[in-house]
This record gives structure tokens, C-alpha cells and sequence, in this order.
């Protein structure tokens, strides 16, 4: 006769709210973090949907493209959050962390980003067609009064930001080195 194996299924733990007043202590903790390396915080993404997730993303200060973050640096902000995260009993014991650099062609969704991307070239995707395209591609000559002001083949154009549903830094890659 067969040995009965009995399933124990834990008790799921109900998740903690992730509060508008959690989110904030980590936007600040991440902040202290970047600043203590030497680095800029870039933006901060939290989730409480299927356990705790916090994604921070750091850049070097005046960085050139392709000059950004280290393995290590990201390494040495995560074990600095982390040890936060771990010291505050509003935060699950089990939560995911990411620390790394948005990248090259980095997201630009605050108000920041957009200042820090002048004179760049940046892909739109506008609410709003332009030229008959929803998608638009310019170097940021300005932004100022939430108005985005590109460069496109030759025109200028200004873009209210309530038009622009995405955007993102463009980098073209073909200058680049390889490995």
C-alpha cells in the first residue's frame, strides 16, 4: 500500500497594501540611496498586484548615452534599499527589488525627464495625428508650460504633453561600439 502524500497548502497570506504613504518612504529611500552613490534617481515603480514588486532605476548624473550605470553600482543601491525595505514593518518579508538603468532609450514620463532630454531625439506617440502619423520622431529643441517643442525634418512642431501618450529617448546605435 502506497504511502498517502498530504498536500499542506500554507495559509496565503493576504498582501499588504502597498499605501500612497509606503510608496512615497521608498520614492524617498531610493532617492537617499541614488545620492549616497553618487548617482541620480530616475524614476521609482512600485506594485502590489501578485506580492510586493519595487523597480528603481538610477543614472549617472551627465551621463553621455551609452556611459551610464554599473552592475556594481546597481548593486550596492539595492543592498542599500533593501536593508530600508527590511527595517520597516510596512513592507512584506517577501517582496521583488530591481535596481537598474532604464537604458539608452529610456521611458520619459515625468516632467523631468523631458527637461533633462533637450536637445536629444526622442519618439512620440501622440494622441493627435501629426503629418498623418501618430508616431513622430524630432530632437526636442524646448519644454516649457507642459509643451513639448521638436524638430522635425526641417519644421517645428510643439506638442501639448497631454498629447503625447508615449515617449521615449531615441539612440542610434549604428556609432556604437562593439563588443
Amino acid at each position: 500500500m502506497g504511502k498517502k502524500r498530504r498536500k499542506e497548502r500554507r495559509a496565503k497570506a493576504p498582501a499588504l497594501p502597498l499605501s500612497n504613504e509606503i510608496a512615497e518612504a521608498i520614492e524617498a529611500w531610493a532617492h537617499e540611496a541614488a545620492e549616497v552613490h553618487e548617482l541620480e534617481l530616475y524614476d521609482v515603480i512600485t506594485s502590489s498586484a501578485g506580492g510586493w514588486s519595487v523597480q528603481i532605476f538610477v543614472d549617472r548624473p551627465d551621463a553621455e548615452p551609452g556611459t551610464g550605470v554599473a552592475v556594481e553600482e546597481c548593486a550596492r543601491v539595492s543592498r542599500y534599499i533593501e536593508a530600508l525595505l527590511d527595517a520597516d514593518e510596512r513592507v512584506p518579508e517577501r517582496y521583488v527589488l530591481e535596481v537598474s538603468s532604464r537604458g539608452v532609450e529610456r521611458k520619459l514620463t515625468r516632467p523631468a525627464h523631458y527637461e533633462k532630454a533637450i536637445d536629444r531625439e526622442v519618439e512620440l506617440v501622440v494622441r493627435e495625428q501629426i503629418d498623418g502619423q501618430n508616431k513622430v520622431v524630432g530632437r526636442l529643441t524646448s519644454f516649457e508650460d507642459d509643451t513639448l517643442t521638436l524638430e522635425m525634418d526641417g519644421a517645428t512642431v510643439s506638442i501639448p504633453l497631454s498629447g503625447v501618450s508615449r515617449a521615449k529617448l531615441t539612440f542610434d546605435f549604428s556609432g556604437a561600439k562593439q563588443r
